[in-house]
């Protein structure tokens, strides 16, 4: 089982394919493989995919799962020295960073933090700061868990699954009271090539606030910014409208590996 420890944390990790790497990183209850779509076609299309249960995950365990307040911060800490490991093994400088919901949050601090390691970042239902809205919205759907299936427990071994639904609606909502900003300040400060995707009917990542963080990154002139806004869907555009989010992701990779 390949494995790479990272301060005390394990990091399970899939590596398919070769040629440059692409790294895609999960949401919040996921797991890597929960993206095989993807990396199935980037592999096709010539890429060695990265696919990791993030810290705390299905198999990177131990330690087991947590929500401190800090966690999307600390998820980028641990992932960003992950991927400096594993590249450095692969004899690669750097690789093409996904993510997904709090996957798409790491990736986009990752993207800051991790610049150098980053040849782009691409985030889907991802923002970058957040409002006390957003921690309303937290509360009222996810609480009580009872919509968190026994398919999605099962992902997670020995772990108390359920418990976590109020422990990161606890943690995000903290966030929130402290400010609410993960990395929108900091936005101008990604030098990679950025795509930030939403659905129309995203109601934890309005589309304004997405708009709001590539009007941000864009400061930094001379660097590729694509925002996309997928109509009549909501926050899993990849399951949603599968399609059109592949070519927005190949019409942008071929635009960044052309340069």
């Amino acid at each position: 089982m390949p494995v790479i420890d990272v301060n005390g944390q394990t990091i399970y990790y899939e590596l398919l394919g070769s040629g440059v790497p692409a790294m895609i990183l999960h949401g919040w209850m996921e797991v890597g493989r929960d993206h095989l779509g993807l990396a199935e076609r980037l592999v096709a299309e010539g890429y060695s995919v990265i696919l990791p249960d993030l810290a705390g995950y299905g198999r990177s365990v131990p330690p087991k799962r947590t929500y401190p307040a800090d966690f999307y911060q600390r998820d980028a800490a641990v992932m960003g020295e992950f991927l400096a490991a594993l590249l450095a093994l692969l004899g690669r400088r750097d690789a093409h960073i996904f993510g997904f919901s709090d996957g798409g949050e790491v990736a986009l601090l990752l993207g800051i933090e991790r610049a150098h390691l980053c040849r782009s970042v691409t985030a889907w239902g991802a923002i970058g700061a957040f409002d006390q809205s957003a921690c309303d919205h937290a509360r009222r759907v996810s609480l009580p868990p009872t919509w968190v299936s026994p398919e999605t427990v099962a992902k997670h071994p020995e772990q108390d699954v359920i418990s976590w639904v109020q422990a990161w609606v606890e943690a995000f909502c903290e966030m929130v009271a402290q400010g609410g900003d993960l990395s929108l300040s900091r936005a101008d400060q990604i030098t990679a090539p950025l795509l930030l995707m939403l659905g129309e009917r995203d109601a934890l990542n309005p589309v304004a606030a997405g708009r709001r963080f590539v009007e941000k990154a864009a400061e930094r002139r001379g660097v590729l910014r694509q925002f996309r806004v997928f109509p009549e869907v909501g926050h899993a555009i990849h399951e949603q409208a599968p399609e059109a989010f592949y070519s927005a992701i190949f019409d942008f990779l071929a635009k960044v590996d052309s340069r």
